[in-house]
């Protein structure tokens, strides 16, 4: 699924992706602007061609016809020397703007405040070319003293166009999603924060100095906001609030009820969303957790999840599951139990990519951990069905991030729980019940490797395991 020949590269490289949307070398950031036209889905992305380093930010793209064979394609944005995205092209969306595709980015001028909302649009059936309007189609609100302004999003309700911009108060002011109308496209009207950190539920479920990269989907007969935070110039983790839109007084207003974590894990951040009546559809962006050197010496950094399909669950908990399509990519099933007894149980696995499913047993629901190894690293979960605490633990390259073990709260049945791992060079996505996810970073550290799963708990643990290789799809 990657989206350039990256033989070479995974050859010399086992953490490179064979299946997560990437191009071979260069920088990749935020997935932007999913966007399904004549018959394909098209997916753009933060991208600097020249280097593995967050600089002259160009919009990548890739489109495939099923989620599963995607084919590279030509850059679309690039920053343009004396318009307004002459300091890059960053976050935004895609939109069907009365049957012409229209790209509704961040442009960056001299600077990262000096940030305006661009528009480029493509008359070509398979997106390969675009054309920059003049003009910003908006610009921060006057009156309000911004730390930041970016990652535009637009969603219709009620027969209406609107837009929203991520931005942040100074002086900790409050995290703020900027509401505009927006039917015409090209001319945004202000109307105001459509939520702010000064609402005590979103203060207490998404907690940041500024919110970037505001999706706003239904769900069911739910609206659900996604944010992610930053805080203290630090990229944290992604929250999502679920609520009502109130249309009353003729402009959406949000009133979030309850929220949670999008994903648990520490290498996850700026998702974007696909709505379509059938399903939502989520990809998010995976930074490196390795050093500078070794990102360097690499040749690229940062990749896009595999996709998610986003429900709500009875109780209004964001539920996070792999695209089905997927499944097409399984080879053989192989299937093992491992029982402990008297010792923890290890199973050695094949060479990857995988797609493993296990279902844990614990006797009087007592914890288990559930290890995978990769040459000498280690990511381990431990499950409390008892109380529904999941911890993950990770062995991290920086000595500052080894303390930070990642928690969450799950579910499962009287008798068992059910676990999803996705491993693919470096990143692993590991699903747990109730929409539990942790995407996280391991990093093989030999030409070979060694991968194996390890069981421990209490007398009695038992693990029905199912390993897949995935196959690696040619592009189309």
């Amino acid at each position: 699924m990657t989206i350039a020949d990256p033989v070479e590269n995974r050859t010399q490289d086992r953490a490179f992706p064979a299946l997560h949307v990437r191009p071979a070398t260069g920088w990749v950031n935020d997935p932007n602007g999913p966007f399904w036209w004549n018959g394909r889905y098209h997916l753009f992305y933060q991208h600097n061609p020249s280097a593995p380093v967050h600089a002259d930010i160009h919009w990548g793209h890739a489109s495939s016809p099923d989620l599963v064979h995607w084919h590279p394609e030509p850059i679309a944005l690039t920053p343009t020397p004396g318009h307004l995205d002459a300091g890059g092209c960053w976050s935004g969306c895609v939109v069907d703007d009365d049957g012409t595709p229209t790209a509704v980015y961040t442009a960056i001028g001299d600077s990262v405040l000096d940030a305006s909302i661009g528009l480029a649009t493509s008359q070509e059936e398979q997106l390969r070319s675009w054309r920059k309007h003049p003009y910003a189609a908006a610009r921060a609100p006057q009156g309000l003293d911004l730390v930041g302004y970016r990652d535009p999003f637009v969603f219709t309700v009620g027969g209406r166009r609107y837009g929203l911009v991520g931005a942040g108060l100074a002086g900790g002011g409050a995290a703020t999603v900027l509401l505009y109308a927006c039917d015409d496209l090209y001319q945004w009207t202000y109307l105001g924060p459509l939520l702010s950190t000064q609402d005590p539920v979103a203060a207490r479920c998404a907690p940041a100095d500024i919110w970037e990269c505001p999706q706003l989907v239904r769900l069911g007969d739910r609206w659900v906001l996604i944010v992610s935070l930053w805080a203290g110039e630090v990229l944290g983790r992604v929250a999502y609030l679920v609520g009502d839109l109130d249309m009353t007084g003729g402009a959406p207003r949000f009133t979030p009820a309850h929220g949670g974590l999008v994903d648990a894990g520490r290498d996850f951040y700026a998702p974007a969303v696909l709505a379509s009546p059938e399903r939502t559809l989520l990809w998010g962006w995976s930074w490196e957790d390795r050093t500078d050197a070794e990102v360097r010496a690499a040749g690229w950094a940062g990749l896009l999840t595999l996709p998610r399909v986003l429900t709500l669950n009875p109780a209004g908990r964001l539920i996070s599951s792999p695209a089905p399509e997927l499944h097409t990519l399984r080879g053989t099933a192989t299937p093992h139990v491992l029982a402990v007894r008297d010792k923890p149980q290890t199973l050695d696995l094949p060479p990857g990519p995988l797609d493993i499913e296990i279902r844990l047993h614990s006797p009087q629901r007592h914890p288990t951990t559930l290890a995978l190894s990769l040459d000498d690293k280690w990511l381990t979960v431990t499950i409390d069905p008892a109380t529904g605490h999941a911890e993950l633990h990770r062995q991290v390259q920086h000595p500052e991030r080894a303390a930070r073990n990642a928690t969450a709260h799950t579910t499962g049945s009287a008798d068992a729980l059910d676990v999803r791992l996705l491993l693919d060079g470096s990143v692993a996505e590991v699903f747990l019940p109730d929409g539990v996810v942790f995407t996280e970073r391991l990093y093989p550290t030999t030409p070979t490797g060694h991968a194996s799963l390890h069981l421990r708990g209490p007398e009695g643990t038992q693990a029905v395991i199912t390993v897949w290789q995935l196959q690696t799809p040619d592009a189309c």
